[in-house]
Parts: C-alpha cells; structure tokens; sequence
C-alpha cells in the first residue's frame, strides 16, 4: 500500500491527488465536527470557502432543513446557528439536518480536491473505522489541513497513528515525510500529551477558552462513523 501525506491544504497538487483514495484530518476541529455531528444523525455537511458563499448556498435549502455552521479565528461566525466546537453538535440540535459549514482550513481543503476517486473525512474520534475501510485499498493520501497554510501537529500526529495502525496489518510504501512523521510518533509511543504539548494550535484554542474541545478531539475510537464525500457533500460513510 502506498501512502502519501500533504502537510497542510495549499500544499495539494492534482498529480498527487489524482484518481486516488484521499483522508482529510483537521483535528482540531473541522473533521471532529464532522464525525460527531453524522454520528448523531445530521444528514450531510455541505463545505463551503467562504462565509458569503454560505448564505449563497442557504438559498437553496428550507430555513428549517438547514443549520449555518462554521468558524473564524476560532469563534462563532456572526449570525451563524453553530460554530466549530464538536460537542455543541448534539443530536438534539443536528439530526436531520443539512449543515453548510465553513472554516479556516478544513473545508478550504475539502473543496480542493477535485480529481480523487474518492474522499473521506478523518479523526482521532473514529481513526478504527478509518483504517479498516483503508485495509481494503491499496493507496491513501492524507491531507492535514494545518493552520492558516502552515503545518499542524495535530494533525500529522493523527495522520502518524493513521500510518501507524495499517503497518500492523499490511505492508506499505512511505514518502519521506510520511516516514517523518510516523518516526516522531513512534519516539514517542503515540502518547499525545508528549507530542502535541507544544502545538501551536493546540494551545491557541486552550488559551481561547476551548480546552475542552481539545480533549473531546484527542480522543480515540469513539465513534463509528466514516464520512465521505459524495456529490459535493459530505455524508455518513
């Protein structure tokens, strides 16, 4: 199996996409938005660049099919029904819902992807159903969206484990910075504390006041869903 790594969304080159099985990871937090809100029964996400491009998109829904989601610089957008906090996604306040969503670097790279064969959304809240479903396959290319076009550790650490748990499995053909960053995930034994104690945008949201949405976030394997793109949207896998 081949597996390839892009260090944060502008980064993304066509030949390297191209008709391949790509992951996007924005741990912190646009794909643990993802995940738990399909998980608890939002019936797709509808990714968008821009917060203009958002209301746009509105149009095309009932008021009471859709919810207005999305950050930037770590906040609620005004006028906007949800931000980017993955626990304030509960089933009581998503399920049925069409959510069009809009944030800093996640869904910038998941509307730069055309090309792939297909796309798939990844965390460290559902990393087992990702990997099983990537056993079946024979490449993988994992897109870290990062922090304002700049690498993130928290999610080359997620795309680490990702690299980690197929290797038990099968062989497989690493770049040299996928072997990078799984040689820092494995000097440290995947103990998250110790590797992403110095993230920048780790801390930055500790500071801002979301220290609880970073400890949801870093949790592993705790739901089952794999979101997928179809269609320009992104739905329960």
């Amino acid at each position: 199996m081949k597996i390839d790594v892009v260090p944060y969304a502008s980064a993304i080159r066509p030949d390297l996409i191209q008709n391949r099985h790509v992951v996007v990871i924005d741990v912190l937090r646009a794909s643990s938005v993802m995940v738990t809100a399909l998980a608890h029964g939002a019936k797709a996400f509808v990714p968008v660049r821009t917060v203009e491009e958002a209301g746009q998109k509105a149009r095309e829904f009932s008021k009471e099919e859709i919810l207005l989601c999305g950050e930037r610089d770590t906040r609620v957008i005004d006028g906007f029904h949800l931000g980017n906090s993955p626990q304030a996604y509960t089933r009581q306040k998503v399920e049925g819902k069409t959510l069009i969503y809009t944030t800093s670097n996640g869904t910038q790279a998941l509307n730069n992807l055309s090309g792939a064969k297909e796309v798939f959304v990844g965390s460290f809240l559902n990393m087992k159903s990702l990997v099983s479903r990537f056993l079946k396959l024979n490449d993988a290319v994992l897109v870290c969206s990062g922090t304002n076009n700049n690498f993130s550790m928290d999610d080359a650490m997620c795309a680490a484990l990702f690299i980690d748990e197929i290797m038990k499995v099968k062989p497989v053909g690493l770049s040299d910075f996928s072997l990078t960053l799984l040689k820092a995930f494995q000097k440290d034994k995947g103990n998250l504390s110790v590797l992403l104690k110095d993230c920048y945008h780790l801390n930055l949201l500790k500071n801002n006041g979301f220290g609880s949405d970073v400890a949801y976030c870093l949790q592993k394997d705790i739901l089952s869903v794999l979101p997928r793109m179809k269609n320009g949207k992104i739905v329960p896998g």
